[in-house]
């Protein structure tokens, strides 16, 4: 029995070391994932070109470069992890994706836009030159006018959008369900200096003067209010909501509202006013801005202490908390990152400022099997031409038991056939909904989608050796009448050339 426990106590031992090892990073203030999705900067010349990503924190080690230059970028909207589209905004303006998985960099609209903004990556909001809502996505737009001016709008991680208009002296919250017309709901508010969202989107905070306002977008059900110290500067909540920060006139110090106390529960000491928070996405730091010099105060969010200063310009993408803990700094030309349990810098990317830095974790840039990414194709051929009717209705009629005879009828009833789809043209278009793996979850698509009494069908097919079933309008013969088909349906859609 002892000898039982010696050996389990050394297997241990040697396992914990093995794993120390693994994990010890040079300079890593916080321990790197050692499972899941890979830590991932992507970095893109600010002022345009071919876009790099690195495996996180070997930024010596290139995973992966666009095919395509990129253009001179702004900053960084949202990134979709789906599909592995960054959604961006170009200097001139111009919102756009860039496309991790084909390298690709497509730029959308010409019109001079405002509000931009995109909490997925796959959808991009904005407010046009004549004060329309838009929304831009890789397979489609939609348009809605409002009455008054649109000041901000906030995308939920749920598809809702809820627009702050101005209406005098007075401000309006309108839900809105894109790509649906109708107003889900409205709220009147006191006109807000500055509003935040919290990233779950479940709530919405308003600076009016000193009092600090929250509000449920999803229900709108009515206003809570908590009074700050002096008129509000900046509203930073956590990732997960539980608490707010907020910054204000009345002195050097941050104060601290819990949500579910409502009251301003706490506060940090700071070495004076600040004009800028920026909250780390995981919840470990709080970056602020001071009114002059630049600099950045770090606030510790489990301690709520003022845990160090760094040195750095402020930009759209940087200072910024690493994957890591580090805090990324910019100096001059230089990408410095700082260590705060070391109090020192561990790390610098030379000249990395020409650059903008976007920080994830995304397991899309890992080495896939040859033949995964190659494009579908469709081959008719002379039967497929003549009879493109679904594979899934054609297995229902052969499952459908026979009808029995109709022993009251004076002559026999004679079968009608079912018409077959009609060839489609050389030039043939297909709007999808959806491509599953369950039949029955196809037919759950489908039901819910109308167009004046037509519904899709489903196509039954194989990819790589996988069951899929899609879910199709069409064929039909030209893009046009194919994208007219997808916006009618206000449900999201993706056209493409062939038939399934």
């Amino acid at each position: 029995m002892r000898t039982r426990v010696f050996f389990a106590a050394l297997v241990l031992l040697v396992c914990a070391c093995g794993r120390r090892e693994r994990d010890d990073v040079s300079g890593a203030a916080g321990a790197l994932p050692s499972a899941g999705p890979d830590p991932i900067v992507v970095r893109v010349p600010r002022d345009g070109g071919v876009v790099r990503a690195y495996r996180y924190p070997n930024l010596d080690s290139l995973i992966w470069r666009s095919q395509q230059e990129a253009p001179a970028m702004e900053r960084v909207l949202s990134f979709d992890a789906e599909n592995g589209l960054l959604a961006y905004l170009s200097r001139e303006r111009g919102p756009g994706w860039l496309d991790l998985r084909l390298g690709t960099a497509r730029t959308v609209g010409t019109a001079r836009l405002a509000s931009i903004t995109s909490a997925d990556g796959w959808s991009i909001y904005a407010v046009d030159s004549l004060g329309a809502i838009v929304r831009l996505t890789p397979t489609g737009d939609w348009q809605m006018k409002t009455a008054g001016k649109i000041r901000r709008l906030f995308p939920l991680v749920d598809g809702t959008l809820v627009a702050l208009i101005d209406r005098g002296e007075r401000s309006i919250l309108l839900r809105l369900r894109p790509p649906g017309d109708a107003v889900g709901d409205s709220l009147e508010i006191p006109r807000p200096d500055r509003a935040v969202a919290t990233p779950l989107g479940d709530r919405l905070y308003l600076g009016v003067k000193g009092d600090l306002l929250s509000v449920q977008p999803r229900t709108f059900d009515g206003l809570s209010k908590v009074s700050a110290d002096d008129e509000i500067l900046a509203i930073a909540p956590t990732p997960s909501g539980d608490r707010v920060y907020v910054a204000n006139k009345g002195g050097p110090r941050l104060e601290v509202m819990d949500r579910y106390a409502e009251d301003m529960g706490g506060s940090v000491r700071l070495p004076g006013l600040v004009t800028e928070l920026r909250m780390d996405p995981m919840g470990r730091y709080l970056l602020a801005r001071p009114v002059t010099g630049d600099s950045a105060w770090v606030v510790a969010i489990g301690t709520d202490d003022l845990v160090g200063t760094v040195q750095t310009e402020w930009r759209p993408d940087l200072p910024a908390v690493t994957i890591d803990g580090l805090i990324a700094t910019v100096r001059q030309r230089d990408v410095v990152f700082v260590d705060l349990a070391k109090g020192a810098a561990v790390r610098t990317a030379p000249n990395g400022a020409d650059d903008l830095w976007f920080f994830t974790l995304w397991n899309g840039l890992r080495p896939r099997a040859a033949g995964i990414d190659v494009a579908v194709s469709f081959s008719l051929g002379e039967e497929g031409g003549r009879n493109v009717a679904a594979d899934s209705i054609r297995q229902l009629q052969a499952q459908r038991p026979p009808s029995p005879p109709d022993t009251t009828a004076d002559e026999p009833a004679v079968a009608v056939p079912v018409a077959p789809t009609p060839p489609p043209s050389r030039d043939a278009w297909t709007v999808s909904f959806a491509a599953v793996l369950s039949e029955q979850r196809a037919r759950e698509i489908a039901d819910a989608i109308s167009i004046d009494g037509q519904r899709p069908r489903i196509v039954k097919g194989e990819t790589a050796g996988t069951t899929v079933y899609r879910v199709i309008f069409g064929p039909y013969n030209s893009k046009a009448d194919a994208e007219r088909m997808g916006r009618a349906s206000k449900h999201n859609y993706w056209v493409y050339e062939g038939v399934p």
